[in-house]
């Protein structure tokens, strides 16, 4: 479909209504301090992700993207590996996308010592497994060379309970990225699945769609790596890793992907989702249906919160949104046509503006951060609400009800309300910096942690002076 079949007038606005503030509120509680690691303006630890390992231990695991993961024990804080160690040369964080970006722990840790991490590299002389095979050109239209290399490795520590790695490693799987930005996301198990489950053990991968670093200058997926299968770039990717009948023989194509063909066919089997620009984050929620959330981060006008589905195409770069976006022109949205569901596109169930109406100077929002559905007890007015928020300039924490996340829906996001204390605040004053870089985490009992690159501090998500409901 090219615009020209669309005779709608272009979208100047696609949400004009604001996020309303929620009745909810939580409070904010600072856990730990992670370690300097930095130089200059800089120096604070790049939190990017934390979880808990799945052993029954209590211990929550946090990584600072220049290559080092901590462990958290009893509010006591220890370097349990150094990756940029352990990699040694080919370890790179170049740019602010790049570096040690995610780990997770196999559902069996605690037994075998089984986990997985995601690192940018240089190229040097390694053969990736899966090559950039389109132009690369910068917004001179210059031909440029790819950027660098994400890797996936698989780690086997000797002692699972022990505080700090020792053990062996190997690379399972090599990505070529065009540009430095909009790389490699999350890596996750399944935390619904039982051993014997088909989904028991099998990591699903979120991988952008190789980004633009600005060029060309506002178009949209500038290599069309969104709606093609012949790539990762772009994808939600669903593999084995115990598994062996890869291209590279180093994991194995689950037999019930739903791209899964013959070995002729240029569509990866390892595709379980596409049409996704930066899935920065995904998760399960442990309660309820078991619902698989999908935060994907916007281009020029709107974040969406999706459903997990196997086999969906969630449109980009020929939708964003709920909205035809303009492939030259990011700037650009047309609403969908009368025959749009021929097209088969998978929507997101809630979305948010960060467009920037000139009269609302104080509202909008960057990228989102997504975060989990709460479990846990200790907040029993905000059990079955799916938690995330902004990570740019203004740092707002959002919430919708996971019950009212359904395929062909608008669920409404609300505002939640933050205290520190007794004082309430916005994110951004209660750690006093003008940008929040915000991310979520989660432990073994279902409560929620919040980090952020701007001050490397921990924080536990706790209830509120006010007690509130809905």
């Amino acid at each position: 479909m090219t615009l020209s079949n669309i005779s709608f007038a272009q979208i100047t606005d696609p949400i004009p209504e604001k996020v309303e503030k929620s009745k909810l509120s939580v409070g904010l509680k600072e856990v730990v301090q992670i370690p300097i690691s930095g130089t200059g303006a800089n120096r604070v630890a790049r939190l990017n992700f934390l979880t808990h390992a799945g052993d029954g231990s209590g211990r929550l695991f946090v990584n600072d993207m220049r290559g080092k993961l901590y462990v958290i024990n009893n509010r006591r804080v220890t370097v349990y590996a150094d990756f940029k160690r352990l990699i040694c040369s080919g370890f790179t964080y170049e740019t602010g996308q790049q570096g040690f970006s995610y780990f997770a722990f196999h559902p069996d840790f605690a037994r075998n010592g089984i986990f997985y991490t995601v690192n940018s590299e240089d190229k040097n002389d390694n053969i990736p497994d899966f090559t950039v095979k389109k132009k690369i050109v910068n917004n001179k239209g210059d031909v440029i060379q790819s950027s660098h290399h994400d890797v996936i490795r698989e780690w086997k520590a000797d002692q699972p309970a022990a505080n700090q790695f020792s053990g062996i490693s190997r690379e399972i799987l090599r990505i070529e990225q065009p540009y430095p930005d909009h790389n490699v996301g999350q890596l996750g198990f399944n935390p619904n699945t039982k051993p014997g489950d088909v989904d028991y053990g099998i990591l699903y991968i979120a991988v952008a769609d190789g980004g633009s670093d600005g060029f060309p200058v506002s178009h949209t997926d500038p290599l069309n790596n969104g709606q093609d299968l012949s790539t990762p770039l772009g994808k939600i990717l669903r593999i084995d890793p115990f598994g062996k009948n890869s291209a590279n023989g180093k994991y194995g194509i689950p037999k019930d992907n739903p791209f899964v063909r013959d070995k002729n066919s240029n569509i990866l089997g390892e595709i379980w989702a596409y049409g996704l620009r930066n899935p920065h984050r995904f998760s399960w929620d442990t309660g309820g249906e078991g619902k698989m959330l999908i935060s994907d981060t916007g281009e020029a006008f709107i974040e969406e919160v999706n459903l997990g589905i196997k086999g969906a195409n969630y449109g980009w770069g020929k939708r964003e949104g709920t909205w035809v976006v303009e492939q030259k022109n990011e700037n650009v949205l047309f609403p969908l046509p009368k025959n749009d569901s021929e097209y088969g596109y998978t929507y997101p169930v809630a979305q948010y503006s960060h467009h920037i109406p000139k009269d609302w100077p104080d509202y909008y929002g960057i990228a989102i951060a997504g975060g989990y559905v709460y479990r846990g007890k200790a907040i029993p007015e905000l059990v079955g609400q799916y938690i995330f928020a902004d990570f740019g300039n203004d740092g707002r924490f959002f919430h919708v009800p996971v019950d009212e996340l359904v395929n062909g829906k608008q669920a409404k996001i609300k505002e939640l309300r933050l205290f520190d204390g007794k004082k309430a605040g916005s994110f951004l004053e209660i750690i006093g910096k003008k940008r929040s870089d915000v991310r979520f985490g989660i432990d073994e009992e279902g409560e929620i942690y919040v980090t952020s690159k701007s001050d490397g501090k921990v924080r536990k998500i706790v209830r509120s002076p006010e007690y509130s409901k809905f």
